[in-house]
Formats: C-alpha cells, sequence, structure tokens
C-alpha cells in the first residue's frame, strides 16, 4: 500500500541530474511515445536541459517525504510522489497609471505524478508548495503553465486560465510565394536574429506606456527562440538544421512585421513562435512566406497562436481554420495583489 498525503509530511526540493533523470523516465510514456524512442526522449531532454536557456533559469523539481528529504540517497524512483519544472522569465508589466516596470516570473511545465500515486493528493500537494515558493521565497511577481486537463485543477491554485486561438494554415506542397515586393523582403537568422528581437522589444516597451490597464507581458528574448531552436534542431530529418528562422518585412529601415518560426519535426508542421505586422497586406505577406517555408520540409500546416485577427483577411484565406483550444490552456497566477491582469502577447514563444 503507497503513502499517502495524510501520513506523511511532504516536502518540494530541487531534483539532482541523477533524479532529473527519473523524472524524464517516468514522462516518456506521457510525451515522448510513440513519435520517440525513449533513448532518444531522453537524450532531447538532457539536451534542452543543459542549453543556454536552462544554464541558469531550469530547475526540476520533485515532490518527496521530508524523512527521505533529510538523506539524499534514499531518493530514487519510488520515492519520487511527483515532479515538474520551471524556467525563469522575463517580463514587463504595466499599472493602470501607464509605469511601465521590469518584472520576474516564472513558467512551470511538466507537471507530472506517476500512475500509482494518483489520486492521493500528491499533485496538489506539489502545486501548493511551489506556488509558495515561487512567491514567497523567489519573489516572483508571476508564474504561468500551459494546461492540458482544463481549467479546474490549476484554477483550485491561483492559476486563471485565458483563452487561447491557434490560427491553422493549410499547405500545398507546391507553393510558391505570391510576393509582389520581394526587395522588402529580408530573410531572419542567426546572424540577425538578435537585432530583431531587439527591437521587437522597444516596440513592446512604448506599447506598453501607451496601455491604461493592468498588464503583463513574458519578453520574447533570445533564450526563449534558442529552446524551441534545440529542440527541434535534435528531430531535424537532415545533418544542417535550417538556417532561416523566419522573415521580416522593411519599408526603409522600419520594421513593418515579421514571423520568427520554428519547424515541428515531431509532428510535421511550421510553429510560428512570435508574429508581428501593420496591416492586413504584410500579414498575406508574412504567411506567404511562412507556408513557402513550410513546404520545403512537405509539411501540410502552418500555426500560429493568439494574433490580432483584424490583420487577417480571412475571408480571402481558403484553407484556414481559427480554433479555440482546450489543450495547452494558456494559466496565469498573479502574486502582486488580488485583482485580474491583461496577458498581452500570448504567443507560441511563451509555451513550454
Amino acid at each position: 500500500m503507497y503513502p499517502t498525503v495524510e501520513n506523511m509530511d511532504l516536502v518540494l526540493v530541487e531534483a539532482t541530474p541523477e533524479q532529473a533523470s527519473i523524472t524524464n523516465r517516468n514522462t516518456y510514456v506521457e510525451w515522448g511515445y510513440p513519435q520517440l524512442t525513449i533513448d532518444q526522449y531522453l537524450k532531447r531532454e538532457f539536451i534542452l536541459s543543459n542549453s543556454v536557456y536552462n544554464s541558469e533559469s531550469f530547475k526540476v523539481w520533485i515532490l518527496v517525504s521530508t524523512k527521505d528529504a533529510n538523506d539524499t540517497s534514499k531518493i530514487n524512483e519510488s520515492a519520487i510522489l511527483s515532479a515538474c519544472e520551471t524556467f525563469k522569465r522575463k517580463a514587463l508589466i504595466t499599472l493602470s497609471s501607464g509605469q511601465v516596470q521590469e518584472a520576474t516570473g516564472y513558467s512551470i511545465a511538466s507537471v507530472y505524478t506517476p500512475p500509482q500515486y494518483r489520486h492521493q493528493g500528491y499533485g496538489s500537494t506539489m502545486m501548493k508548495l511551489l506556488s509558495d515558493k515561487l512567491r514567497f521565497y523567489f519573489k516572483a511577481e508571476f508564474s504561468f503553465l500551459y494546461s492540458d486537463i482544463g481549467t479546474e485543477f490549476y484554477g483550485r491554485f491561483g492559476w486563471k486560465a485565458y483563452p487561447l486561438k491557434e490560427v491553422r494554415f493549410k499547405v500545398d506542397n507546391n507553393f510558391t510565394t505570391l510576393s509582389e515586393n520581394p526587395a522588402e523582403i529580408v530573410t531572419i537568422d542567426q546572424s540577425n536574429l538578435e537585432s530583431v528581437i531587439q527591437q521587437d522589444c522597444e516596440y513592446i516597451k512604448k506599447e506598453f506606456s501607451k496601455l491604461n490597464k493592468k498588464s503583463l507581458v513574458v519578453l520574447p528574448i533570445n533564450p526563449t527562440y534558442n529552446w524551441f531552436f534545440e529542440r527541434s534542431k535534435y528531430l531535424s530529418k537532415s545533418n544542417e538544421y535550417p538556417n532561416i528562422l523566419g522573415v521580416k518585412i522593411l519599408k526603409k529601415q522600419d520594421i513593418k512585421g515579421f514571423v520568427i518560426w520554428c519547424p515541428d519535426f515531431q509532428y510535421n508542421k511550421l510553429e510560428i513562435l512570435r508574429f508581428r505586422s501593420d496591416s492586413q497586406q504584410t500579414t498575406q505577406l508574412l504567411i506567404e512566406k511562412a507556408k513557402q517555408e513550410a513546404s520545403r520540409f512537405k509539411f501540410k500546416q502552418v500555426n500560429l497562436w493568439n494574433p490580432d485577427l483584424r490583420l487577417f483577411d480571412l475571408s480571402r484565406e481558403v484553407e484556414v481554420e481559427v480554433v479555440e483550444m482546450t489543450k495547452k490552456l494558456p494559466s496565469l497566477a498573479w502574486y502582486m495583489d488580488d485583482g485580474d491582469v491583461d496577458w498581452v502577447l500570448n504567443e507560441k514563444y511563451g509555451w513550454c
């Protein structure tokens, strides 16, 4: 008979690399099978845990009994009752006064309880302890996660669900770009990615200062993108990972719009991580270029999260679908006060 929450003291501790490997092995059936072999999955998770993004900001947490925590040699597979991961995030918040200030939060991923320990309160206990640790020990202003199990469970512990619309564009493998102004289109690669990011963050800060309500944006910075690129690169079917990371459209030296994308070789689709556009015309050109890139890999779909639909002429898109998502639901815990906050730019780059 397994121990229950009622008859043992529990604590949340940071996992050692060996214990983190155990949690990855546990989660393989949930998030790796059948697309990956277990060795492929474990290798990918090891690479990601040592990537640039994670080197200082990534932690694996495990729920164990206080007794086991006092003797780390006892923390083996059977001692890990539940587990999760956190990523430290840079953000901006704006108050109703229009004042913009920097903030620190955490995204939460890979929340998992082994089957033999489910329905005994371990997952609930872990989330309560994690929320307290982030809020009071790490002094986070917020935390967020993406729920595949609806809104009720995480909502009980303070994570409020936000709507997620996914726009899906079907791709013809014989697609060719319809661009009429190719000279204005500039490829984004590692040589100019950082400059695009810096300009984007400057725009975000200026736009934030004009808001008249309490808002939050998780900044789309280089390590965030590199986490996606490393994850994608691992499953690339060629020896060389594609060097095109997106495109930008210029008018003189000003960016009218851009997309940063990432090929998903596990599910054969192109994911747009970040989208910025100033008009329907710019949007059309950006989506055309994304479709062209997807067709290179024979992908059938381009996906985009939570864009401003006013920037799209959906009547001209024959094969497009706007889906109200019920999984991967963005869920935010706001620690600064008891009020609600507007979560801005809730795009794919924030997912983990």
